[in-house]
């Protein structure tokens, strides 16, 4: 038996203007799971205190997609709160935890679909994911240059090539598995936004 409530909610589309309390949803559902994947991707080997397994970015065209501004938001309160329980201050790598909202905030402005339909939609989120991890990368490598651990000439040559890849990589392979089997229950729950903010 369906009461009146479940089926309001089965058949609610996109929310054209979210409420604070849908934003504020977003932003603690995308810190929550952002975080937990950053905090368990601590416990891979680490170069300079950079994650070599890294599937935190792997989330971002989904959450990008679904709550846009929020989903980026969220992402970057995800990687504060998870670097307070491994003992590293959260400061100094503000730059980086805020570049990182790009892997939220690039899929919501330049992709634009919830889902992914064909080979145009993975290519189109390709170098949407690419862009993203590019300007990531330098922004991190830029801030290990700045905190004197990497010199960015170096960093350019040795942390760059793997953090793009690896975040692509995550992008472009856990971001359409989690679009393709996840956007229905958002879109059911009405937790899926249509613009930007």
């Amino acid at each position: 038996m369906v009461d009146d409530n479940d089926a309001e909610i089965a058949t609610r589309g996109p929310v054209r203007g979210p409420s604070v309390s849908s934003r504020t949803v977003a932003v603690v559902i995308t810190a929550l799971i952002f975080g937990a994947l950053v905090y368990v991707s601590n416990l891979a080997p680490q170069i300079f205190s950079l994650q070599l397994i890294y599937p935190a970015a792997g989330v971002g065209p989904a959450f990008g997609a679904w709550f846009g501004f929020w989903g980026g938001l969220g992402a970057i309160l995800g990687n504060v709160l998870a670097s307070i329980p491994i003992g590293q201050n959260p400061l100094p790598l503000l730059p980086a935890f805020l570049a990182q909202g790009l892997f939220m905030w690039l899929p919501a402005l330049l992709y634009r679909r919830d889902r992914v339909r064909g080979i145009g939609d993975w290519v189109r989120l390709f170098g949407v994911s690419l862009l993203a991890s590019v300007l990531v990368g330098l922004i991190l490598i830029w801030n290990l240059d700045a905190l004197g651990q990497v010199p960015f000439a170096a960093g350019l040559w040795t942390i760059f090539p793997g953090v793009v890849i690896g975040d692509t990589f995550w992008m472009v392979v856990l971001g359409p598995i989690i679009l393709n089997v996840v956007s229905p229950y958002v879109a059911k729950a009405g937790l899926s936004f249509r613009g930007f903010f």
